[in-house]
């Protein structure tokens, strides 16, 4: 082939077929391998949904009653019967009055226990029997609510209330038992209490014999649970 003619088909890029130039076939260029799936995500969706936290534990609640019950430790009144303000938390608990029911009612909320002895309204008189203010009226709330332990049974939990006299006694006191000792057959023997109005503050009572625990004249007749039993 002459030399002019290859340098013109290099050029071109044809190829001489039988004395004719045609075009040089274009390879396909190979196909893109496949993309590989992306990797999945998890996708979290809020609802708007709000899990309501569990209710605490009875042992929880006892010891929060216990903490708050020790926490006031001193408090004293004012004038005639006027607790720390603290105590009254809404409008149906009387200031001034007698105070014992309403520092156990105080601590018991503080600490937790949905279920109290209702405190009365202060037009209807803090000394009206059937409430809160009136010490002995938490042993008849206890009977009927199926928290009240006679002390004969010796079954005492910190939390408890403790109460002095037999409803519908007036000569009667009530306060929170803070710690209990057992003997080896778990029966309680001695308990410490905290008591609001005693000696016109929250006083701390150490170690007492269960059987022998009084207070203003009036024996200790039992125990009121701020929890279910």
């Amino acid at each position: 082939m002459h030399i002019a003619r290859k340098a013109w088909l290099a050029v071109t890029g044809l190829t001489l077929v039988a004395g004719m130039a045609v075009s040089n076939p274009v390879s396909a260029a190979p196909a893109a391998p496949p993309t590989a799936p992306a990797t999945p995500v998890a996708v979290t969706i809020d609802t708007g949904a709000v899990t309501a936290a569990p209710p605490p534990s009875p042992a929880r609640i006892r010891a929060s009653i216990v903490r708050h019950a020790m926490g006031q430790v001193g408090k004293r009144e004012t004038g005639v019967n006027n607790y720390p303000k603290t105590y009254q938390y809404n409008r149906t608990i009387v200031r001034p009055a007698e105070w014992c029911g309403v520092f156990v009612n105080w601590a018991w909320y503080m600490g937790g226990a949905t279920r109290r002895p209702a405190m009365k309204h202060p037009t209807k008189g803090w000394n009206t029997t059937d409430q809160g203010h009136y010490a002995t009226y938490w042993q008849k709330w206890g009977k009927a609510n199926k928290r009240w332990r006679p002390i004969s049974k010796r079954q005492v939990e910190k939390g408890d209330a403790v109460v002095y006299g037999n409803y519908p006694q007036s000569i009667a006191h009530i306060g929170v038992v803070v710690a209990v000792k057992k003997d080896s057959r778990g029966r309680v023997t001695h308990v410490k209490t905290v008591e609001g109005n005693a000696g016109d503050k929250v006083t701390s009572f150490t170690w007492r014999k269960i059987g022998s625990l009084s207070a203003r004249g009036a024996k200790a007749s039992g125990f009121v649970s701020p929890v279910a039993m």
